[in-house]
């Protein structure tokens, strides 16, 4: 099989994998994957913008905007307007949000240990390295795309 090819199934393998961890995860029930996703960008960056948050999940902040209102509605998330600039509008989670990302961040803490505890010792840091490579190769073609 030529490089791309493997490059190619191996990749998608990948995919399935995430989703398969994803789908394993505390992200089912009254919220949805994206949602998921979102809650653990706000908690992870409070005071986020909605514009902020569109452009690390790669969506437009219409999409965006429909998703975070249904988390509003289900009091995961508020939004605040900016002190300094009332059009301004900033993100963060909710007592209900905040215990529904500490679970993601915890759960998917132990997945990944136990993923990575998988790979020879000597290796884990070659991997975690090529990951980090490749993200940036998939970054960089997306932006490519984007513009």
């Amino acid at each position: 099989m030529d490089l791309i090819k493997q490059f190619r199934e191996y990749s998608r393998q990948l995919n399935c994998h995430f989703s398969n961890i994803n789908n394993a995860d505390c992200c089912c029930g009254e919220i949805n994957k994206s949602q998921c996703f979102m809650i653990v960008e706000i908690g992870r960056k409070p005071d986020i913008s909605v514009k902020e948050l569109a452009e690390i999940m790669r969506v437009d902040k219409s999409g965006i905007s429909r998703f975070v209102e249904d988390l509003v509605q289900k009091e995961y998330v508020e939004r605040k307007p900016s002190a300094t600039d009332r059009r301004f509008v900033t993100l963060n989670l909710l007592p209900k949000g905040q215990e529904r990302f500490e679970k993601i961040e915890h759960d998917m803490y132990d997945k990944f240990k136990s993923i990575l505890e998988q790979i020879p010792k000597d290796k884990r840091e070659q991997v975690v390295e090529s990951l980090k490579i490749y993200n940036e190769a998939c970054r960089i073609v997306e932006d490519s795309e984007y513009e």
